[in-house]
């Protein structure tokens, strides 16, 4: 388990993707794939904040339960179609590829993010700043091989 998680941070360290993720359209009625069953519709100042709170860059680091840790930056951005792209980098650059399933219960945002040709599991608890602290995301990471673990915080400008 060590050595394969060893060979996944090792494939972290190798390049980027962007990671795209479904789109927010302005209607809710009938199903969404990216929402679950039960899905209510936030009011649009509930929405907005939302948005608000994940758009932009991220920066922080993450690491695995040997220690391994290195830096890691996520963009969350929206494009022409108002879906959402994630994408992960780091210095030296890692792999990661396209992200899917993405979503957002709460506080807890979720995706499938494709690490050297594995679908792993990702969930962070992201938290809105306050007075004495930015936005912060909280999570992990979990693939076939372990978990990193990862704590991000947001860039201000």
């Amino acid at each position: 388990m060590i050595r394969g998680l060893a060979v996944t941070v090792s494939f972290l360290l190798a390049g980027a993707a962007p990671a795209l993720a479904q789109a927010h359209p302005g209607s809710h009625s009938g199903t969404h794939p990216a929402h679950g069953p039960g899905h209510i519709r936030p009011d649009s100042a509930t929405h907005a904040a939302m948005h608000s709170l994940l758009l932009g860059s991220w920066t922080g680091t993450f690491w695995s339960p040997q220690g391994t840790s290195s830096s890691l930056d996520l963009a969350i951005t929206p494009d022409s179609l108002r879906a959402v792209t994630l994408t992960l980098s780091q210095a030296p650059p890692l792999w990661a590829g396209i992200a899917s399933d993405v979503g957002m219960t709460a506080d807890t945002l979720y995706w499938t993010q494709n690490l050297s040709g594995a679908a792993c599991k990702a969930t962070a608890v992201v938290s809105p700043a306050t007075s004495t602290a930015r936005e912060m995301m909280k999570g992990k990471m979990a693939c076939e091989n372990g978990e990193l673990s990862f704590t991000l915080y947001k860039k201000t400008g």
